[in-house]
């Protein structure tokens, strides 16, 4: 769909006027008028779209209005988030890029442990009955309701043991529910609680990114391993099980196409409950682990050294000139600024990643999205250099002469290297953010915001996702025969730029 036909929809989904939406973005009503009959494209101005999107959101507040966006969407999640939510996967819609990847990116970017509120907590009680029956879905949220319940009552925190490839209707529907369900599973990891899950089958997009975007909050404290099954299901025959052996366990169990009248079981025999989490545990020795975070310096330094192992073409995005290019002067004069001998060996390697003398090197394609900051930006110190992330303390800023030498390393490595490209973005935008993959063996995405964390993705599907992704942003630029020229042009440019300063 255009913007245009995106406009319309909106307009007449919530009987809003041109006038009116002119008065909500403060503009002249015949803007409006140009962008609803397509005389105008995209607004050059986000603010305008940010805007937009908010007072949408805001008003669409009946189940018609939802259930019009959810369809329009294609996610079902908008019938019942919330109105910020809602108006953030609108900005995106507007924008023309309602990519699920770049809302998981933005949320990633954006999210911090702290910023959930833990303090929620309801009564906890010890189950008395050792089998009881919950019916449709309703049940199957007190049923989860129980469990937590239950699990605050124990005096020793454990791992719970959780799978699930059902559909999540149960849990999306309820807006409350999924906002509780976050909070009560960080609320036990809080308590010393781990959690062990097997991730479902990346079916879709949507569905994928959705639940990434659910986990976020809990992958992000460490405290959950999370597993996917490698092979081929034939995702008929479906089922959730939460369990820890000896303890408690709750089950369901239905066919793909089933969405009501499940009967969710929820039992603390404890015979049963073990002989629930041999069964987990037998599925699990199928699996292979899914994501992993690191923050430590150790952690971070062993993530880094596995990646730039891995033989295979490699792609990706950073919101500054990339470590891999970076000149030998640079790193010199970042290490004589910061003293941390870890930094110091990841930088080493960064700087063989290109070295031409390395077969290896010279055998697979590298394709590198940067942004390219503008003349201007460097001047004032508020462009960061990648080489000096590593510790709590903020990173060292370019100078002119130093982001001038960085662009003409990238030049010489233009030239001399067929297998590299490098892709100028010319925004700066929170959803960019910092990714790097190879092949679809591994996915990185890592927040530069201290402390340094980076979350590594394993499971082929997601990565694929990404990388379709990046791919979609490359070729939005081009980088090959005339675009290449054109690149290795404007990188001289905004050299000249700022040797003439």
């Amino acid at each position: 769909m255009q913007f245009y036909e995106k406009l319309i929809f909106l307009l007449n989904l919530t009987q809003t006027s041109n006038r009116m939406l002119a008065h909500e973005l403060q503009v002249d009503p015949s803007l409006i008028s140009r962008l609803r009959t397509g005389t105008r494209g995209v607004p050059h101005n986000r603010e305008h779209i940010k805007a937009m999107s908010s007072y949408f959101a805001r008003k669409c507040t009946t189940e018609y209005q939802r259930q019009a966006l959810s369809e329009m969407l294609g996610i079902k999640l908008a019938l019942t988030m919330k109105a910020e939510q809602l108006s953030e996967i609108l900005y995106y819609w507007l924008c023309g890029d309602a990519d699920e990847v770049g809302r998981f990116i933005h949320t990633f970017e954006t999210f911090a442990v702290g910023d959930v509120d833990t303090s929620q907590k309801i009564e906890s009680c010890d189950l008395k009955a050792d089998n009881m029956a919950y019916y449709g879905k309703e049940g199957k949220r007190a049923a989860a309701r129980a469990v937590y319940q239950h699990l605050l009552s124990m005096e020793n925190p454990c791992t719970v043991f959780l799978y699930s490839d059902e559909s999540d209707d149960w849990i999306s529907e309820d807006f409350d529910f999924l906002n509780n369900l976050q909070l009560w599973g960080l609320t036990l990891l809080q308590k010393g609680f781990r959690l062990c899950q097997i991730a479902p089958p990346a079916v879709s997009a949507d569905m994928a990114f959705e639940s990434l975007i659910r986990w976020t909050p809990l992958y992000m404290t460490g405290q959950v391993d999370a597993y996917f099954y490698p092979r081929l299901r034939d995702n008929v025959h479906r089922r959730t099980l939460l369990v820890i052996p000896g303890e408690i366990a709750m089950t369901s169990n239905s066919v793909a196409s089933q969405r009501d009248c499940t009967v969710t079981i929820l039992t603390a025999d404890s015979r049963l409950t073990e002989s629930y989490g041999i069964q987990f545990q037998e599925y699990l020795s199928l699996c292979r682990p899914m994501q992993r975070i690191y923050t430590r310096p150790e952690q971070l330094m062993q993530c880094f050294t596995q990646f730039l192992s891995l033989n295979g073409a490699r792609i990706q995005m950073v919101t500054s000139l990339s470590a891999e290019t970076a000149p030998p002067e640079l790193m010199t004069y970042c290490m004589e600024k910061i003293q941390q001998p870890n930094l110091k060996k990841l930088g080493g390697m960064y700087l063989q990643e290109l070295d031409p003398s390395e077969e290896n090197r010279e055998n697979f394609e590298f394709i590198d999205i940067a942004y390219l900051a503008k003349a201007q930006e460097v001047r004032d110190g508020k462009v960061p250099i990648m080489l000096s992330y590593g510790d709590n303390n903020l990173p060292l800023y370019y100078t002119s002469e130093t982001y001038v030498l960085h662009l003409k390393n990238i030049l010489e490595i233009l030239k001399t290297n067929d297998n590299y490209h490098f892709i100028p973005l010319n925004t700066q935008t929170e959803e960019n953010g910092t990714i790097m993959l190879k092949d679809i063996q591994r996915a990185l995405l890592v927040r530069t915001t201290p402390p340094l964390t980076v979350f590594e993705i394993s499971q082929p599907d997601i990565i694929q996702l990404f990388r379709e992704h990046l791919f979609k942003i490359a070729n939005r630029t081009g980088y090959t025969g005339v675009s290449r020229s054109k690149i290795m042009s404007q990188l001289k440019e905004r050299i000249r730029e700022l040797q003439a300063s």
